[in-house]
């Protein structure tokens, strides 16, 4: 009877750390971010979008994942703040997704001979480069449609779940 009763949600693997760190400053512009966490992660379900003051995207390169560990290397950093939006499944199929910040506090590059160019439209970042929270979910169905996969996932679980309660609350009933 005690296996039907509604248990508390047990611990899932959150965010513990992160370099650079949540609302840090860095003086010296990082080539990787690197986010440490509870638990085991599934790289292959894992995503993190790096969003820079000009509304651009500054992840590069592959995200890699080892044990609770994912490194995502980054593009040149400017000055300003950047938002770092995260989304994982962890060892249990538990997804979970967050957002933090940090500053980018660097000196500024030491003036060039070369006389400056005006931008093109292609240089200008537009609304559909700037990547919300919920970006990061568009992100992962771009990397090989894991979001369906994520989301079919979340379905089971809810049906299974809604199948208990009802169970339970069938047989207090009766």
């Amino acid at each position: 009877m005690l296996a039907l009763t509604p248990q508390p949600a047990r611990a899932h693997s959150g965010l513990t750390s992160s370099s650079p760190a949540a609302d840090s400053t860095v003086t010296t512009a990082p080539t990787e971010l690197t986010l440490t966490f509870a638990e085991v992660v599934r790289g292959s379900l894992s995503t993190v979008v790096v969003t820079g003051p000009d509304g651009a995207r500054y992840q590069s390169g592959s995200l890699r994942a080892v044990d609770r560990t994912l490194t995502q290397p980054v593009k040149p950093l400017i000055s300003g703040r950047y938002t770092v939006a995260w989304r994982i499944v962890s060892a249990d199929g538990h997804p979970l997704q967050g957002v933090y910040t940090f500053t980018a506090d660097l000196p500024s590059p030491s003036p060039s001979p070369v006389a400056p160019t005006t931008p093109s439209a292609a240089d200008t970042p537009s609304a559909v480069d700037t990547p919300s929270p919920a970006a990061v979910s568009a992100a992962q169905e771009d990397e090989g449609g894991n979001g369906l996969l994520l989301a079919a996932a979340a379905a089971g679980l809810l049906v299974v779940i809604v199948g208990g309660v009802a169970l339970v609350w069938r047989r207090r009933s009766a």
